[in-house]
Parts: structure tokens; sequence; C-alpha cells
């Protein structure tokens, strides 16, 4: 949660973790396999949404605070990374090899965007609060933006191609 309050914590080959005390104390989540390949998570500001993704599974969300869990499909793809917009009603997910999916319901349904052309190596995806400005990174390639919630992208070569970009925050 944007207070530090509320915190969730993904264990490759294991469960999900959360905190309500700032991380005092850690509840095991069981309700989900513990042989997922889990990447990444991602909260609202008030830590009530969730959404996770697995590597070479699903996107999962969740409503209470990590509580129960949710799969939304999308599976057998390469996801790496998941950002939400303050209210965790956007999404964006990376997919390794693929492309960027995003979603406007709070991961109900997903839309799989193709502007950028050939699929990439994407890996770590930041957005603002109000999901307007997203950022990407690209292993071996660039750093992508858009400025209109992830529907059309902008490649910035400035940096000069091929770096081994992997990740990329916001404030």
């Amino acid at each position: 949660s944007a207070d530090g309050i509320k915190l969730a914590a993904t264990v490759t080959g294991g469960n999900i973790w959360t905190s309500s005390n700032s991380g005092a104390t850690w509840t095991e989540v069981t309700s989900v396999n513990a042989t997922k390949t889990w990447m990444f998570i991602t909260s609202s500001a008030d830590g009530t949404k969730l959404a996770a993704v697995v590597n070479g599974g699903n996107i999962w969300t969740s409503t209470d605070s990590g509580a129960t869990w949710t799969s939304v499909g999308l599976s057998n793809k390469s996801w790496w990374d998941i950002t939400s917009s303050d209210d965790g009603t956007k999404l964006a997910a990376t997919n390794r090899f693929n492309n960027i999916w995003t979603s406007t319901d709070s991961g109900a349904t997903w839309t799989e965007n193709t502007s950028t052309g050939a699929t990439k190596s994407w890996r770590t995806i930041t957005s603002s609060d109000d999901f307007t400005k997203l950022a990407v990174v690209v292993q071996n390639g660039n750093i992508w933006t858009s400025t209109n919630s992830g529907a059309t992208w902008i490649e910035n070569t400035s940096t000069g191609a091929g770096k081994r970009w992997r990740t990329i925050t916001s404030s």
C-alpha cells in the first residue's frame, strides 16, 4: 500500500506472503498452488487490489489484500512483470518474447498491444498513479514509453541499443 502498511511478496516455487503491519509479521497464502514460478506482484494504493504474474502460467488477482486469489487466464505465457494504477483498476503486464497486455477492469479482461511491432524481450514495467504514463525496458533493446495508458508506445533510442536493461521504476 502507499502508506507501507500492507505488503505482499512472492516466492519462486512457493506461495504469496502478505503483511498488514508493515512487515512485522507475515501470513503465507496457501490458497494458490505453491509450485508456481511467481515473477512480480503489484498493488493498488490502498493495498486491497493485488495482481501477480506467473512465468509460464497465468495472471492472478486479489480484491481482498491477498486473502483470496483468482486466476484470470492468459495461461502458458512468459509473464515477467505487472504494474497497477493507484486505484487498481488499470493493469499492464509484460510478456517476455511476446507483447504488452493491458486491462482496464482490474484484470477481468485483457487486451494485447501489438503497436510496438515485432515481439521483444520485455522486462519490467512501471506506471504513474493515474496510469496515463507507462515505461518499460527491453533486455538487449531500448526503453519504451507511453503517455496514453499504453495505447501507443515510443521507443527511446537515445541511450543506444543493446543494453541489458533489467528494471525501471517511477515515483
